[in-house]
């Protein structure tokens, strides 16, 4: 086959793979958001012991040398503040090891973390690991159990361990998620599949690590705690499973990561019979939450959006709490950050009707 025919062959089989991939996160995302009807929120009793939190979208995800990919201190630390007028308790940042290699970002890093600090709000870090090892493939349903990555399992271990070890030390915050919706978010980063049991010794030998240097670091699961359906299959929530029915001391909540008002509900259903199943010593949370719709990735929201996404954020805030869990994150702040559309401010730091009604549900705390 001639060197051109070659190329054209291939740019066939990638827009194959592509669209099969917006196939399969459109049917995730059940391609319509779904109308949800208005509460009243004072009708939402929230007790004083409930955590909640917020992603800094400025200083999350950050990929240096790609397009937004270097921390934006200024706008970071405008989220910072915005976080806290919402009343809530913890800051979130979600650190790809990419950052760590860049001693300037770690300042800026350093910088925003204690600025949080002294605003009084908690620090919550995600490890992400190694965006450079993600593929496309990703999101293809072969590849539910990980496996499309490009880095081999030990190449992996090696970098994660290292980056959980280095964030704890460096910052030793008050929770730390490890394992990000694993088997299939970390999972495909690596380029084999791995069984279950694998997962779960990995996810206790970075939580000792942790805990050896971080020890009042609670550590955070966020699961899809969904049962087919998507990209992910069962994956997730076989892991899930597997990490509660072990019920070992040293993971200290459990998150469930709903997109939408159907999945909000059997996801929270599902968490509430794994954790009664197996009596989890631990706390569950709504790991985080939103209205996710692919069409709305790429787009700011319709008014008639943002009213229902406040409905909805009311809604899930009042199922979580009658439910007891004990925390809830709120993800994303901002629009124009990473998933254009689903903040609850617009980009210009202007508050949408779900700001507005989350804050009116923490100033009315017991």
């Amino acid at each position: 086959m001639k060197p051109k025919k070659l190329v054209l062959a291939g740019i066939v089989v990638l827009v194959i793979f592509l669209f099969i991939g917006i196939f399969s996160i459109n049917s995730w995302l059940n391609e319509e958001e779904q109308s949800i009807p208005p509460q009243n929120i004072s009708d939402v009793a929230v007790p004083a012991s409930m955590t909640f939190g917020v992603l800094i979208d400025s200083a999350s995800y950050r990929y240096p040398g790609h397009d937004n990919g270097l921390i934006d201190l200024d706008n970071a630390k405008k989220e910072i503040d915005a976080v806290k007028e919402l009343g809530v308790d913890f800051a979130r940042f979600d650190i790809r090891n990419e950052t760590l290699k860049y001693p300037e970002e770690m300042q800026k890093l350093d910088e925003v973390i204690s600025y949080a600090r002294s605003k009084n709000l908690e620090i919550y870090i995600g490890v992400y690991g190694m965006e450079s090892w993600m593929d496309l493939g990703m999101w293809l349903p072969e590849h539910a159990y990980g496996g499309a990555g490009k880095a081999d399992w030990d190449e992996f271990r090696g970098m994660y361990s290292s980056e959980a070890e280095n964030l704890a030390q460096r910052y030793k915050p008050d929770y730390m998620m490890i394992l990000v919706e694993c088997p299939f978010n970390i999972g495909n980063q690596i380029e084999s599949i791995r069984t279950t049991e694998e997962w779960i010794d990995y996810t206790k030998e970075v939580a000792i690590a942790v805990k050896n240097v971080s020890p009042g670091t609670k550590l955070v699961l966020n699961q899809i705690v969904r049962k087919g359906g998507g990209p992910h299959g069962n994956s997730e929530f076989e892991f899930t499973e597997a990490i509660m029915s072990d019920n070992t001391s040293l993971i200290d909540i459990i998150g469930a990561d709903p997109y939408s008002r159907n999945d909000l509900d059997d996801q929270v259903s599902n968490l509430l019979y794994l954790k009664n199943r197996y009596s989890w010593h631990g706390d569950i949370w709504i790991g985080e939450t939103n209205l996710l719709s692919a069409g709305k990735l790429f787009r700011c929201s319709t008014l008639k959006e943002d009213e229902n996404q406040k409905n909805y954020f009311v809604y899930a805030i009042d199922l979580a709490t009658k439910n007891d869990f004990n925390g809830f994150v709120i993800f994303y702040l901002r629009d124009g950050t990473n998933d254009v559309g689903m903040g609850i401010m617009y980009e210009d730091f202007t508050p949408k009707p779900a700001y507005n009604a989350i804050k009116e549900i923490m100033q009315n705390r017991e």
